[in-house]
Order: C-alpha cells, then sequence, then structure tokens
C-alpha cells in the first residue's frame, strides 16, 4: 500500500561548464565538471488519491508522463503490477525550472518524478546509477545525475563501457560565491536538445587529444585545487577559459563558444566589468558568472540591467547547493 501521507522531493538545478571531449579520442568520452545550484529547482509533490491526477504545466506534461511511465515499467515494485498511468491512485503536482536552457531539468524532472513514487510507495530511493539507466539519462553527461543526490562541485569521468559514466570526484563549493544566471532573450526554438542534441553530436567533429588533454590539465591543475583552496582569482580565471575552449567544440552547430552573437557579446561585457567566472551552461542558452560575494553579484546584476539593453536579458543570483535533493513530509524537510 501506498503511504498515506503526501512528499514533496525538491530538487535543484545543475550548471555544467563544458565537456572534456567529444568523440573516441580517449579511452573514455565526453565526461566533465559542473555544479549544482540552489534555485531554480524542480518540485515533484505527490499523493494517494482516488484516481490518478497530473497538476503541471503543458510544456513539461509529456516528460512528466514519460517519467511516470519508465517508473512503471523498471522500477515499480512488483506489488504494484502492471496497470496504466491512469490507473496509478496517485494525484501529482509539478514545478519545473525552466526546461532546454542548460540547467539539466530533464534530469532532475525524472529523477525527481521516480523518486516520489518510489518513497511514496515506500520503497527505499535508487542509486544515482539505477536511476539513470532505468530513466533514460546521463548517456553523456553524469554530472545532473549524482548531483540530485549529493549537490556540490562534480567531475565525472567520462564513459567507457559503463552505462553511466563514473564519478571523478565531489567537492563542497563555497556557498559565499555567488552564481549569477544569465539568460539571453533569444529564441526557444533555436535550442539544441532531445533528437536535435543527438543529431548534433553526430555531426560534431572529434577533439584531438591535445585538446582533451589541454581540458583536462586546466580541471585537475587549477580549477579543482582553486575550489578545495577558496582561492577565487584563480578559479574565475581557469573555468572562463574551461568554457570557452569547450565551447568551441560546439562551433560547427552554434557558431562559436557560445550559443549565439549575443551570448557572446554577453560574456565581453561581463569580463570586461569584473573578475567572474564566465561560462554557457552545456548548450545553453543560459549563461552563469560566478562572483566571489554577493556584493559582487548584485554589482552585475545591476550593470547589466543599466547597460544591456541591446542584449536584453534576466538575471537571477543563487548559490551553490551542497546538499542535493531534499524531501519534505508531513511538514518537515530532510535531506
Amino acid at each position: 500500500m501506498p503511504s498515506r501521507n503526501s512528499l514533496t522531493i525538491s530538487a535543484p538545478s545543475r550548471l555544467h561548464f563544458g565537456l572534456l571531449s567529444i568523440g573516441n579520442v580517449t579511452s573514455r568520452k565526453f565526461g566533465g565538471v559542473g555544479l549544482m545550484i540552489k534555485s531554480p529547482r524542480t518540485d515533484v509533490t505527490v499523493a494517494p488519491a482516488n484516481s490518478f491526477s497530473l497538476e503541471v504545466s503543458d510544456d513539461s506534461r509529456d516528460a512528466v508522463v514519460a517519467a511516470i511511465q519508465k517508473w512503471l515499467t523498471h522500477l515499480a515494485p512488483a506489488k504494484i503490477g502492471s496497470v496504466a498511468i491512469d490507473e496509478l491512485p496517485v494525484s501529482m503536482k509539478v514545478e519545473t525550472a525552466p526546461r532546454h536552457s542548460g540547467l539539466g531539468s530533464g534530469t532532475q524532472l525524472a529523477f525527481a518524478v521516480a523518486t516520489a513514487l518510489h518513497m511514496m510507495h515506500e520503497q527505499s530511493v535508487p542509486s544515482s546509477e539505477d536511476l539513470a539507466m532505468a530513466m533514460g539519462r546521463g548517456k553523456r553527461s553524469a554530472i545532473g545525475s549524482y548531483g540530485f543526490h549529493q549537490g556540490g562541485f562534480l567531475v565525472d569521468r567520462g564513459i567507457e563501457s559503463e552505462a553511466i559514466a563514473p564519478l571523478d570526484m565531489r567537492i563542497d563549493f563555497p556557498e559565499d560565491w555567488k552564481v549569477v544566471l544569465i539568460h539571453p532573450r533569444i529564441d526557444k526554438d533555436n535550442g539544441v536538445f532531445g533528437n536535435a542534441e543527438l543529431e548534433a553530436f553526430k555531426r560534431l567533429p572529434a577533439t584531438t587529444v591535445e585538446e582533451s588533454e589541454k581540458l583536462t590539465s586546466l580541471l585537475r591543475q587549477k580549477i579543482v585545487p582553486s575550489v578545495l583552496a577558496h582561492d577565487f582569482s584563480t578559479f574565475a580565471e581557469s573555468v572562463t577559459e574551461y568554457g570557452h575552449q569547450s565551447g568551441l567544440f560546439y562551433s560547427p552547430i552554434q557558431g562559436g563558444a557560445y550559443a549565439s552573437p549575443i551570448s557572446t557579446k554577453i560574456v565581453e561585457r561581463v569580463a570586461g566589468f569584473g573578475e567572474f567566472a564566465i561560462g554557457q551552461s552545456s548548450w545553453g542558452p543560459l549563461l552563469f558568472a560566478i562572483a566571489k560575494s554577493k556584493k559582487d553579484a548584485q554589482r552585475l546584476v545591476d550593470y547589466l540591467s543599466e547597460h544591456c539593453e541591446d542584449v536584453v536579458c534576466h538575471t537571477s543570483v543563487t548559490a551553490a547547493d551542497n546538499q542535493g535533493m531534499a524531501v519534505q513530509q508531513n511538514s518537515s524537510t530532510t535531506r
């Protein structure tokens, strides 16, 4: 029997700083580094009900239904039996982070839906690896898969023969370093996701061994040590360089290191304004600028608001999420 209590799974969002390689240039492909952030969040609330109901925005409905079906097919406990979605005695309400923008919301949504249903049926939460395989996630980057449970700053090792890349390391990220999210107002129809993303990777040329080794060296010799030492200057310089170099892998698709000329212009203006770790998350269009302090983050927000009318963008300030998904049940919250 399902739990009589309603519960909410609240998942952080994910920034991806860039892949280490594309193609079979080393024994492992893809790999990369990223950060889980406190907002925006993906919240999935489930409760027992007499009949199935789903409350979700129209642009996320198909993704939620697909996630429920994957859970029924691959993860649902045997006692449920073979039932259709509309036979589930469950009410579900879903609020998602912006989709197809670079926040990794697809993985967080799929994992949150599966975890909520699993916990409502009093089952232990599956591992990141089991969730990824069952829900069809983590085929290239595993940052969001591990980050769902653990939060923090993460490095994945890349895929060799595994279904999901092994986690190389996970580090608490300085929460006093703030993250400015910058959403350029460009045509969302130009986004690269789903089948378009699969086709894009088929068209991209393989990176060279030298290119991959340069990024790996930058990650291991500068980015990771700077996080551990809270050395913001080194972190800002090395992440900006890493993001630009990794972004150039996508030049045949997006025309440069960033998703559009507008994005490039914003990156240049942020770089000229002060010391920030600047990058594009995954295919974008989301840009991020990590600041040393809350004051510096607000200064950047004010600057963009006052001086970037020609590249109008929406901004918000958040911080690292070092906890991962949160479970709220009976008005109490645990992690």
